[in-house]
C-alpha cells in the first residue's frame, strides 16, 4: 500500500509540475543619453589672432585696402544631439571691446569639413562682427564636426574699412573678444 500511496503521489507532482525554463529568455534594457551642445575652437596655435593692417600705402593718393588682411587659421568644432528643438544654430557677437570707429570686422565659416557624422550646419556666409549676435551657422541637428584643425568650420577674419573718414591711428591695438554660443532654434 505504501508503494501504491508512493507511486499515486509521484503521479500528482508529475502532473502538477510546470517547467519554469524555457528555450528563450527576456530581459527590459533602458538606454539613457543627454541633449548635448557644445563647441570650441581649434587651432595649430593659440586661437588668438591678430590682423595687422599696417602694410600702408605706396602711392600717394591710393587709399589704405584693409580687404586684404586676413586670418583663416581657426577651425569651429562643435557636438550636437537633439531634444524637442527642431535644430540649433551657432551666433558669433563680440562679447567684450569695440572695433575702431571706421572699420568693420567680418567673420566666414567655410562649408563642413565632412569628417564627422550627423547632420551639420550651412554657414549664413560673411557675418560682420557686432555686439549682437548673429547667425554664423543655421541649421545644426544631431551632428559632430570631428576635432581639431581640419576639421569643422574653417573660420575666415576679414578687416576692412567702413568709413575712411573714421579712421583715427590712436584707435590701433583694440582688443575684442568674439563669442561663439551654439543655441536652439525655435
Amino acid at each position: 500500500m505504501k508503494k501504491y500511496y508512493l507511486l499515486l503521489l509521484c503521479t500528482f507532482i508529475a502532473l502538477t509540475t510546470n517547467a519554469q525554463d524555457t528555450n528563450t529568455a527576456a530581459h527590459s534594457v533602458t538606454i539613457n543619453f543627454s541633449e548635448i551642445a557644445i563647441v570650441d575652437l581649434e587651432s595649430g596655435g593659440s586661437t588668438d589672432i591678430t590682423l595687422d593692417a599696417t602694410a600702408g600705402v605706396s602711392e600717394a593718393g591710393n587709399p589704405a585696402n584693409f580687404g586684404t588682411v586676413t586670418n583663416n587659421s581657426l577651425w569651429l568644432n562643435y557636438t550636437s544631439i537633439l531634444g524637442n528643438e527642431a535644430a540649433r544654430s551657432i551666433t558669433a557677437a563680440i562679447t567684450n571691446g569695440t572695433v575702431p570707429a571706421g572699420i568693420s570686422l567680418n567673420v566666414t565659416a567655410a562649408a563642413d569639413a565632412g569628417n564627422g557624422d550627423g547632420t551639420t550646419g550651412t554657414s549664413s556666409g560673411s557675418v560682420e562682427l557686432s555686439g549682437t549676435p548673429q547667425n554664423l551657422i543655421t541649421g545644426i541637428g544631431s551632428a559632430y564636426t570631428g576635432n581639431g584643425i581640419s576639421n569643422g568650420h574653417n573660420l575666415t577674419y576679414v578687416l576692412g574699412i567702413a568709413d575712411f573718414s573714421a579712421l583715427d591711428a590712436d584707435n590701433s591695438g583694440a582688443l575684442i573678444e568674439v563669442t561663439y554660443t551654439i543655441t536652439d532654434t525655435p
